[in-house]
């Protein structure tokens, strides 16, 4: 087993937008806070925000708040025995390879490459 060095985690967060539906599948969209306040725009999308408060764009609705919620989840990370970090996510077979070639499952249990597993099928 290696050493793990940063433990895997998984965050909640919780993004609002301000929204001026131009259509009933699009529209302008700028981050805000939770009370409709906006947050530091990027010039050209402040230009947009002047352009959707000033009616200058019909929107088929008056503007609304949107709450985004999503997760993300950081991987563990562990100390391979050649003392490099291995970021403990597994590919599709479930390993996770250093570059000088040890491979570790998800818990960080050194175990052989592929390559090496001996299987037999009887049919």
């Amino acid at each position: 087993m290696i050493r793990i060095i940063k433990e895997a985690s998984v965050q909640h967060h919780v993004e609002y937008s301000l929204n001026f539906d131009t259509s009933r599948s699009g529209g302008y969209s700028f981050p805000c806070d939770h009370k409709g306040k906006l947050l530091p725009l990027h010039p050209s999308a402040q230009a947009n925000y002047e352009m959707c408060k000033s009616g200058e764009v019909q929107t088929i609705r008056p503007p609304y708040v949107r709450e985004h919620t999503y997760t993300e989840q950081t991987y563990a990370v562990g100390e391979c025995y050649c003392g490099a970090p291995v970021e403990l996510q597994p590919d599709g077979e479930g390993l996770c390879y250093c570059h000088c070639g040890s491979c570790y499952n998800a818990a960080g249990q050194s175990i052989r490459p592929r390559s090496e597993w001996e299987e037999s099928y009887d049919y």
